[in-house]
C-alpha cells in the first residue's frame, strides 16, 4: 500500500509540475502578445506576420524539414514579438499558434482543445472600450505547398 501511495504522490507532483510549467509558458506567451497589443497607439495599425513551412525542400545547398520567418515592418515591439514567436511557436501546427493567440485575447472564453484550425480569419478586440485595438488574425496557406502564414494585425483606438 505504501508503494502505491508513493507512486500516486509522485504522479501527482509530476502532473502538478507539468501543469504549472504549461501555465507559465501560456502566461509568457500571452504577456508577449499583450505587450505588442498595448504598444499600438490610437489611429495606428501594426502587424506581425509569421510564416511557417513544414515538409521537406531544398533551400540553397541544404535540405530543410521546416522553417519559420517573421515580418515586423521595423516596428520595435513587433520585432520583439517576432523574436519570441520564432522561438515559441509551432512550425508544424500553424492553427495551434492561432488558437494560442485567440486564447490570450479572450481568456474568459477559451477555445476547445480538440478544435482544429486549418485556416481562417478572426476578429476580436483587446483592451477596454476607451483604449485598445481591434485585432484581426488570419491563418492561411501561403504561396507554396506546406507554407502557412499567420498575420496578427492591431488597429489601435
Amino acid at each position: 500500500m505504501k508503494l502505491i501511495s508513493n507512486l500516486t504522490l509522485a504522479l501527482l507532483l509530476v502532473t502538478a509540475g507539468m501543469t504549472a510549467s504549461a501555465r507559465e509558458k501560456t502566461d509568457e506567451y500571452c504577456s508577449n502578445i499583450a505587450s505588442f497589443m498595448t504598444s499600438v497607439k490610437p489611429d495606428e495599425t501594426r502587424e506581425v506576420t509569421l510564416r511557417t513551412f513544414w515538409g521537406m525542400r531544398t533551400e540553397g545547398n541544404q535540405v530543410v524539414m521546416g522553417s519559420k520567418t517573421c515580418e515586423h515592418n521595423d516596428y520595435e515591439p513587433g520585432k520583439k514579438l517576432c523574436a519570441y514567436l520564432i522561438e515559441h511557436s509551432f512550425t508544424e501546427f500553424p492553427g495551434e499558434n492561432a488558437k494560442r493567440i485567440l486564447n490570450c485575447l479572450s481568456p474568459a472564453r477559451p477555445i476547445a482543445k480538440d478544435l482544429r484550425i486549418n485556416s481562417g480569419s478572426f476578429t476580436t478586440s483587446f483592451g477596454s472600450e476607451d483604449r485598445g485595438a481591434v485585432v484581426n488574425l488570419d491563418v492561411l496557406p501561403d504561396k507554396e505547398p506546406g507554407e502557412m502564414v499567420l498575420r496578427l494585425e492591431a488597429l489601435g483606438y
